[in-house]
């Protein structure tokens, strides 16, 4: 019996004074993390400083939404140069956008050059679509 009692003490002293050391797990969804390329990650921290409760990467239905603005159904497109300037790439957007209104969203797509270079513009533009 008593070298159980031990065992355990011994056991037990060093987890207790290294217990406050040890990560503690995180099961927070992070949704800046979600976010797929350098512009969405601006327009998503642009978004958060004025004060939009926003979500990133929204299913509906085959297509996944950049950025969401739930509340008031805006669905926002950030579209960089490189992957959305090609036909085959406008006629899926165009399809997306379709489907997407279809479903009760306005679509806003905003380009990477005006997320990176007029974002008061960007934000007067999503300002007066949530109005």
């Amino acid at each position: 019996m008593v070298d159980y009692l031990v065992f355990f003490v011994l056991l037990a002293v060093p987890i207790a004074l290294c217990w406050r050391y040890l990560p503690l797990p995180v099961y927070v969804d992070d949704p800046y993390k979600n976010c797929e390329s350098p512009i969405e990650r601006r327009l998503y921290l642009a978004l958060l400083q004025n004060g939009y409760q926003i979500e990133t990467q929204t299913p509906c239905g085959p297509y996944r939404i950049d950025i969401t603005i739930p509340g008031a159904r805006i669905a926002i497109e950030a579209d960089g140069k490189a992957y959305h300037s090609s036909p085959t790439q406008k006629a899926h957007d165009r399809k997306k956008d379709a489907y997407l209104r279809r479903h009760g969203w306005k679509v806003i797509r905003i380009s990477g050059r005006q997320i990176n270079g007029n974002m008061q513009g960007v934000m007067n533009k999503i300002k007066n679509e949530v109005n």
